[in-house]
């Protein structure tokens, strides 16, 4: 038990002197913390009983970051405290730029590194649509990344990302791989994934950025000795119209999946959100901006299932964030829209 304590009280002063040393440094060396502390307000809709169940309040997640920059060499780590006892690294990475060996800027990380693939964020809160409901989008695995942008024109941009990863971070989104009546999968192996995107600037007129992305491994299911393939290919472009009145986004995307050889492991996803800030500047409030997503998971085997969202968010005093969605799923044959919700999100950045 002493020696317990002498560990710990050493761990603490060390953490201390730390601290104390990151406000000593130059600025451009510094320690960086950041975050913020989320709430969130629900009613969802019960498809079982057909009635709107109770609304609630409550803290969603404690969100702490730490980032530090020493020449070439870097590290980053975002990590999460939320209730129902979660507490969890989300993303953190030691990353090195290799720019100076190929003469432009080029990354690799390694650790819990944001997965290559198709359009990675596309600003909603929860639920963020298909894509990411699928585990294509906006995921974290372990392993390692490359990152490298290169100028090919005053107009024209190339950016390329692949990565090897290891295992997938969270067993909760395996549930994302297993679908009708195939085995349950346990576990997701030696993943290769990658992007070659391109962006034109053209002025004052329009930007365009698109994609392909690629991304192959190996799945693991509950009581079954031989691994299924995964395979996604996907195409995305983001089309921003400079010339309107009003900040206007428009994404969309395309997916072909396999996750396996049964055709109900196989289909398309097809996305398309649009992205339009009303308000800018206006009192307190920095930002408005409306969000409308649409999705459709098409199985080659099973029932096709469109989602819809709309969402709303606010900046209010730079650090102030309030997002409110409406959502719903539509079912092939189905006659009413299941899986509705109200959600409204309040998030503090500090």
């Amino acid at each position: 038990m002493k020696k317990a304590i002498l560990i710990l009280s050493t761990v603490l002063a060390m953490a201390i002197l730390v601290s104390f040393a990151a406000f000593g440094e130059e600025a451009d060396t510094a320690t960086k913390f950041s975050g913020n502390i989320r709430f969130h307000y629900n009613k969802l809709y019960n498809d079982t009983t057909g009635e709107w169940n109770e609304d609630s309040f409550g803290l969603h997640y404690l969100e702490i970051r730490a980032k530090k920059q020493v020449g070439d060499m870097g590290v980053f780590v975002n990590h999460r405290i939320g209730d129902v006892n979660n507490n969890y690294l989300y993303e953190g990475w030691v990353s090195y730029k290799i720019g100076k060996l190929f003469g432009t800027g080029c990354t690799i990380k390694l650790g819990l590194v944001p997965v290559p693939f198709g359009i990675f964020a596309n600003g909603l809160y929860y639920p963020k649509g298909i894509p990411y409901a699928k585990n294509w989008m906006w995921d974290y695995d372990y392993g390692a990344r490359y990152d490298g942008n290169f100028k090919l024109g005053e107009a024209l941009g190339l950016n390329v990302a692949a990565a090897y990863l290891s295992k997938e971070n969270s067993a909760g989104e395996l549930g994302a791989f297993s679908s009708g009546d195939c085995a349950a999968c346990t576990g997701e192996r030696d993943n290769i994934a990658g992007r070659l995107g391109v962006g034109l600037n053209l002025g004052d007129a329009l930007g365009v950025k698109a994609g392909g992305s690629i991304q192959m491994g190996k799945l693991m299911r509950e009581g079954v000795e031989e691994k299924d393939d995964k395979l996604g290919i996907a195409g995305d472009v983001t089309i921003t119209p400079k010339i309107l009145p009003i900040p206007v986004n428009i994404m969309g995307e395309f997916i072909n999946y396999s996750m396996g050889d049964d055709d109900q492991l196989k289909g398309n996803i097809f996305m398309g959100q649009l992205d339009v800030t009303l308000i800018q500047n206006i009192g307190p409030l920095d930002k408005a901006t409306l969000s409308l997503h649409a999705g459709m998971d098409t199985p080659t085997e099973g029932l096709s299932k469109t989602n819809l969202i709309g969402q709303l968010k606010l900046v209010m005093c730079k650090q102030f964030n309030i997002f409110a969605q409406v959502y719903g799923d539509m079912i092939e044959d189905a006659d009413d829209m299941t899986g509705k919700g109200l959600r409204v999100w309040f998030m503090y950045v500090f």
